[in-house]
């Protein structure tokens, strides 16, 4: 690998650390100030919406694979680290009460870059992590991912209570900037970066294309590949209904806004951070398919405890163990899949393809989530928990034809033919 494999996962985790941050803020932060305003689960699951660019970014997210482009892509992610700082700056200018619309244009502007931003560092890591180093790499993107979410969450939670919004904003934005020297660490990504051979090469792996959405879109749904789309969408459904239901559960119970950002600090970011590198590990050790298989159950198991806190009244120490277990989960199964995922890439197409890919999966935060508030709104929390549970076992269905449409997807079997003639 060049540069190499620490340096690599360090500026991965910078980069995704980065990304974090401002959507820590919409999903950790927001929820909290709006339930306390009054607003429903359902209202406050609309705000998915907000990140409408992470579903979009498939329409642009082919720039990164032009040969024009991808030499530049390190001056790319330096202006965009910049734009996101300067936005999540912005937010300490307008007060959340007694009309938090500005904060809601500023959150849609920070998906827009944050968005943009990914495409180039995923480009970038499916290109340059070679199979072997794959669930390192997802580790070192869901860790650092996990530390900027809980950084603009339920960081901005505790800090806004004891040093005003205004400071903690601008707290955020400095993180942000510091993340921007692991684009210093990353090579210029030319045409002439090398593939490394293995059985996921493919014969177009060392051509520079760009071809079109829809053409892709096509490859993905074919017979031989669209269990790998399927995965994507339905994989972390139950883990988003379930964390959609999460805060909303603690304020109805009494948690105060700083308790709760302290609870999500103290024991989510470590969780987290160690779920993923167990998920690394087993990524590494038990193959993708197995892996994949352990992960869901793992989310599944552990939207259990969660249930229990929704019918005893959010008491702490249950509490604190259940969010522990779930952030724990959520980090090998993310790790996990987003791995799979770039197994599942062609490389020459990486910043397009795997893209698409990661987009199904972020559509499903939506969907998820709203399946789990509007099963919270009309029957409870309780019944919102068990839905959850149900979806985070519906991927095992899918995972026994994994290996075969994953090299498909990755066109090893291309190659395989063009070796055969």
């Amino acid at each position: 690998m060049n540069p190499s494999p620490r340096r690599t996962l360090a500026a991965l985790a910078l980069l995704y650390g980065a990304q974090g941050v401002p959507f820590g803020f919409a999903a950790e932060y927001l929820p909290v100030i709006l339930r306390q305003s009054g607003y429903t689960r359902a209202q406050i699951a609309a705000l998915f919406w907000l990140q409408l660019p992470w579903q979009l970014k498939p329409l642009w997210a082919g720039v990164a694979d032009r040969p024009s482009v991808r030499p530049r892509a390190r001056a790319a992610l330096l202006a965009l680290q910049v734009v996101l700082a300067s936005t999540m700056a912005a937010y300490a200018l307008f007060p959340a009460r007694p009309s938090p619309l500005p904060w809601f244009a500023l959150t849609a502007l920070a998906a827009l870059v944050a968005a943009t931003q990914d495409v180039f560092v995923d480009a970038f890591a499916v290109r340059s992590l070679s199979e072997r180093d794959r669930g390192y790499g997802n580790s070192a993107q869901v860790a650092g991912y996990r530390v900027g979410i809980i950084a603009g969450g339920g960081g901005m939670l505790v800090a806004a209570g004891t040093l005003g919004e205004p400071v903690a904003a601008a707290a955020c934005a400095g993180l942000i900037l510091a993340a921007s020297v692991g684009a210093f660490a990353l090579r210029d990504d030319g045409a002439a970066a090398t593939v490394e051979a293995g059985p996921y090469r493919t014969a177009t792996d060392d051509v520079d294309v760009a071809p079109g959405a829809w053409q892709t879109v096509r490859r993905m749904l074919r017979a031989d590949t669209w269990r790998v789309a399927a995965v994507a969408v339905t994989y972390k459904l139950g883990a988003h209904a379930a964390s959609t239901l999460l805060k909303p559960l603690l304020v109805d119970a009494g948690w105060r806004a700083s308790s709760i950002g302290a609870l999500v600090v103290s024991l989510g970011t470590g969780s987290a951070v160690v779920g993923s590198v167990v998920g690394g590990a087993l990524h590494r050790r038990l193959g993708e398919r197995a892996a994949l298989a352990l992960a869901a159950v793992a989310q599944a198991v552990t939207t259990l405890p969660l249930i229990l806190c929704a019918s005893r009244g959010a008491p702490p120490g249950l509490t604190a163990a259940a969010v522990a277990a779930e952030h724990f989960a959520g980090g090998l199964a993310t790790t996990v899949l987003f791995a799979a995922l770039m197994t599942a890439t062609l490389r020459s197409r990486a910043g397009l393809h795997y893209t698409l890919l990661t987009g199904l999966n972020a559509a499903a935060i939506g969907v998820g989530g709203m399946a789990g508030a509007f099963a919270g709104d009309l029957a409870g929390p309780v019944a919102g928990f068990a839905l959850a549970a149900a979806l985070c076992l519906a991927p095992l269905a899918l995972l026994p034809g994994w290996d075969r449409h994953a090299r498909a997807s990755a066109g090893h079997s291309e190659h395989l033919t063009e070796m055969a003639g």
